[in-house]
């Protein structure tokens, strides 16, 4: 339909509108169009000579919720590698336009998916710019796909693409790792489809067809309901059920492990190393209390970084050139023990309101008054403690 409409246009100048109106109803179905609706606009929407060129990419993010663009340039932008020359723009929801300086840099981008914005999917497109935004489709998804636990015999060039064409008949860089004895295989998935589990192989030799199952590497959210990426399964349109075991048709046996531990998982042990590190702590706490020695109290932790000394309680106070040794021994219910070298005194109990840290600071002079005859000589001697 574009190159009738293009035609039409080309012919526009030298045919009369009737004439056109029977090309764009030809065209378009037999549509019964009027004649100001087949009269073409004409415009020369060449770009200029000099004009410097852009390698551009679309993309749209594949989540029900909405990202601005900002969101998604100061994802994608450090992920990408900061490119020189890199500009983001948006042209809908979600969707956005990435002009490029060089075609290296689009090609690598565009080779190097799947890109993900909240571990939601960025579906990408080469993209020019007198394309219509309902020529952009959003359904190709670039990935690495395993085929584990193949048999030895198998594990070789001429096995190893015959299964990856039948995976994706335009796959590409197939190769058999060396380590995990796993086929890796570049191929392109539908996003509108489900994500394929695995394959079957009739084998001559083991004179049986096994299963065989299907990991994806760095693979987005999808849903554990329907296997689509997108959305999850409590938002899923085509709900499947859940088998004998409560479990659904999909599920996270689809992610290839990259060695690396889930964020979740991360939580967790940061948690049980927290909790093992305060129980630690606690015993040594309690042990050291039972020997006499110094520990590190509660209360000696509470205590503000700068004391003012004018308001500090009284049993924290020792006088200057004193060792003030701590310790934490049993005591009542709520109430802890502190050991203070020669006494030992409650928290909560009194003390010496004399003793400090520091010697205690000289008060401050009187004023004299300025009539007084001997003003002069009482600013020149020093004030006498009272």
């Amino acid at each position: 339909m574009a190159a009738s409409s293009g035609n039409v246009g080309g012919t526009a100048g030298s045919s009369s509108p009737r004439s056109a109106r029977i090309q764009m109803e030809e065209a378009l179905g037999k549509l019964d169009i009027t004649e100001e609706e087949a009269t073409p606009l004409v415009l020369d929407d060449r770009e200029e000579e000099g004009t410097k060129q852009k390698w551009s990419l679309a993309g749209k993010v594949l989540s029900r919720n909405f990202f601005h663009i900002q969101t998604i340039s100061s994802i994608l932008r450090p992920a990408w590698g900061n490119p020189k020359g890199l500009l983001f723009r948006s042209v809908g929801r979600n969707m956005l336009v990435a002009d490029f300086d060089t075609q290296r840099d689009r090609d690598r981008v565009m080779t190097g998916s799947p890109w993900h914005v909240n571990n939601n999917a960025v579906i990408l497109e080469v993209f020019v710019d007198h394309m219509r935004p309902s020529e952009l489709k959003f359904d190709k998804l670039q990935l690495w796909a395993r085929v584990i636990n193949l048999p030895f015999n198998l594990r070789n060039d001429v096995s190893g693409k015959a299964i990856a064409k039948q995976l994706d008949k335009n796959a590409s860089s197939v190769l058999i790792d060396p380590v995990g004895g796993y086929l890796r295989a570049r191929i392109t998935v539908d996003v509108n489809k489900p994500l394929r589990r695995g394959m079957l192989i009739d084998s001559a030799k083991r004179q049986s067809t096994d299963w065989y199952d299907i990991q994806y590497e760095n693979i987005p959210f999808f849903c554990f309901s329907c296997g689509r990426l997108g959305y999850s399964d409590g938002y899923c349109p085509t709900p499947g059920s859940r088998n004998a075991d409560g479990k659904w048709p999909f599920g996270p046996e689809l992610r290839a492990d990259d060695g690396k531990k889930s964020s979740s998982a991360g939580n967790s042990s940061k948690e049980q190393a927290s909790a093992q590190t305060s129980n630690r702590e606690s015993h040594s706490s309690s042990n050291a209390a039972e020997k006499g020695t110094e520990v590190t109290s509660p209360a000696k932790r509470n205590l503000p970084s700068k004391l003012n000394k004018r308001k500090m309680p009284s049993q924290w106070v020792q006088k200057k050139g004193d060792p003030l040794t701590l310790a934490i021994t049993a005591g009542e219910a709520g109430k802890d023990t502190v050991i203070v070298t020669n006494e030992v005194q409650n928290l909560g109990g009194g003390g010496h309101e004399k003793d400090h840290l520091e010697e205690e600071e000289p008060k401050k002079k009187k004023p004299t008054p300025t009539n007084s005859e001997t003003s002069a000589v009482a600013v020149m001697q020093p004030c006498l403690e009272q």
